[in-house]
């Protein structure tokens, strides 16, 4: 008996040996899933990138006399949106690695000349050019070369410093920012308007000739399935700050009659009818809210990413001009609503720790984070960790309002800063009635 009982034993252990012999892999290749699909995508939209897209950058200049609101502005943002979004397909996606091309809206200061560049896909020029013109007709639009070019790809060097850093929003997304909304009242005059990005246009303007200050705000716009779940989101958010009851879904009737039969319609509980209204119960600073995440989802939105550098050559590079960047994100914080913080990780300083032999490296961590920010953001990239699943490196949603509040033309009225790059005289269609 015991030595049936050993023989049986040998022959299940050596079934088992041989199912983890053969069959190792298994756990593995799951486990592995995540990342293959990761790098099998970077490299289909590697090959996509290099062949077929063709990034281009144009330089918008705008005359003196422009009267137009900020508001323009935002039907700009949202012409854009309809124009750039092209989501790819299944094949598309997995198999030729297409993706949504970015949209890039730069604000640059190249010694105190401050452009306004936008990049794009070249297809999309004439969508974008014909959104421009349609609330600017009197803009001057200009295919340039990359502005990074102009500097040393190798910064920081002994001749080169720079800082930089990414944001994010301190709330979830569907919180919204502090936009050109709160800051226009009602029959005001040109002059009188408080427009959100004068600061930096006045800052923006005192860098000297080799000093220069990158403002990037990189977007996609979101549709689709996406663009639904976030305004469900940001409705389920609305309605718990507003106290309202989640709608029960109705029970089926075979559910109603169990419940009739067993428990009795007595033991029915009833609904009691609350007699403090709603505005009573919410504080302003609730109803301010509120109204504000409304108005947010009622928009197209887009993905973003907002990355700043402050650069220049040594010998004139002062380092605390990088905080005139932070005067200018602080304009749209909200203390009830939502506000720009900065990604830790992204920030090129480097903070010493209680770990002291780390702290003999602060120099050249310093100037490895230094590197990298400005690789990503030649290339326009994300912080993308391929070993972090589900890491969006600092992507966040934004609707036009708030795109518009961010990037626009401000009027030589509200922004009189003489580094706006300008035009010189407003230009007008001939007459049709000039003899040729």
């Amino acid at each position: 008996m015991d030595q049936v009982l050993a023989t049986t034993v040998l022959s299940n252990l050596e079934f088992i040996w041989k199912i983890v012999l053969y069959w190792w892999w298994l756990p593995l290749a799951f486990y592995l899933r995540g990342r293959f699909l990761y790098f099998w995508l970077w490299w289909r939209n590697q090959i996509w990138k290099a062949t077929i897209l063709k990034q281009m950058y144009i330089e918008v200049r705008i005359p003196k006399e422009i009267v137009k609101p900020v508001k323009a502005m935002e039907t700009v943002f949202a012409s854009i949106h309809g124009a750039v979004y092209d989501p790819a397909d299944w094949w598309e996606k997995w198999v030729d690695g297409k993706f949504n091309p970015s949209t890039c809206f730069d604000i640059v200061s190249e010694g105190g000349i401050i452009h306004f560049y936008i990049r794009f896909h070249a297809d999309y020029r004439e969508s974008v050019e014909a959104a421009i013109y349609s609330q600017f007709p009197e803009a001057e639009i200009e295919a340039v070369p990359d502005y990074i070019k102009s500097v040393p790809s190798d910064i920081p060097n002994k001749n080169w410093n720079m800082r930089g850093w990414d944001y994010t929003l301190e709330k979830q997304s569907q919180f919204p920012l502090k936009t050109f909304e709160e800051y226009e009242e009602p029959g005001a005059e040109e002059e009188e308007v408080v427009d959100p990005i004068a600061t930096l246009m006045e800052s923006l303007s005192k860098m000297k000739p080799t000093e220069q200050i990158w403002i990037q705000i990189w977007s996609v716009p979101v549709g689709g399935g996406d663009q639904k779940a976030f305004f469900k989101d940001g409705e389920k958010l609305r309605d718990k700050m507003a106290f309202r009851k989640e709608e029960k879904p109705a029970k089926p009737l075979w559910s109603e009659m169990a419940s009739f039969t067993f428990k009795g319609a007595s033991e029915e509980e009833e609904e009691v009818q609350d007699l403090v209204p709603l505005e009573m119960k919410l504080t302003p600073g609730e109803r301010k809210t509120i109204e504000n995440i409304e108005r947010k989802i009622a928009k197209p939105i887009f993905a973003v990413r907002l990355r700043t550098i402050y650069l220049g050559r040594t010998e004139v590079w002062f380092k605390p001009n990088f905080r005139l960047i932070l005067a200018y994100t602080n304009n749209f914080g909200d203390q009830d609503l939502n506000s720009f913080s900065i990604i830790g990780r992204t920030f090129t300083r480097f903070h010493k720790v209680w770990f002291l032999p780390m702290n003999k490296l602060k120099g050249r961590i310093e100037y490895v984070k230094k590197r990298h920010l400005l690789r990503v953001y030649k290339e326009r990239d994300a912080y993308d960790d391929p070993l972090e699943r589900g890491h969006k490196g600092g992507t966040f949603i934004l609707s036009t309002e708030e795109m518009a509040s961010l990037y626009h033309f401000p009027s030589h009225a509200v922004a009189p800063s003489p580094g706006i790059h300008r035009t010189e005289a407003k230009e007008t269609t001939a007459p049709h009635n000039l003899p040729t």
